[in-house]
């Protein structure tokens, strides 16, 4: 599958100064995976308005280990219909899912 539009200028945006503060004091502020609960040290920063991507707002991100945050931009691409549709029932499940 290739790279969806506007990877490039996300990417560039990751590299800023502005995102890397924000993301590191997301994982600081939430240390373990908001799905599974594991304390990983790879913990990742999902965006789940990435057409948004540069909006800030901590309540549209969660912290994730590797393999959640896999599963979701799986689960966002075989389903674009519930892309950012996130609810408790379902990460209830997902979380079920990595224990």
């Amino acid at each position: 599958m290739g790279k969806r539009k506007g990877n490039a200028e996300k990417e560039s945006f990751r590299q800023t100064k502005e995102w890397k503060q924000f993301s590191k004091k997301l994982r600081g502020e939430r240390p373990y995976c908001e799905l599974c609960g594991c304390k990983s040290k790879t913990l990742q920063v999902h965006h789940m308005d990435e057409e948004n991507y540069k909006d800030l707002n901590p309540e549209k991100f969660m912290v994730l280990c590797h393999a959640c945050h896999t599963y979701i931009s799986r689960y966002e691409r075989i389903k674009p219909e519930n892309r950012y549709k996130y609810n408790p029932v379902w990460i209830a499940f997902c979380s079920r899912c990595f224990v």
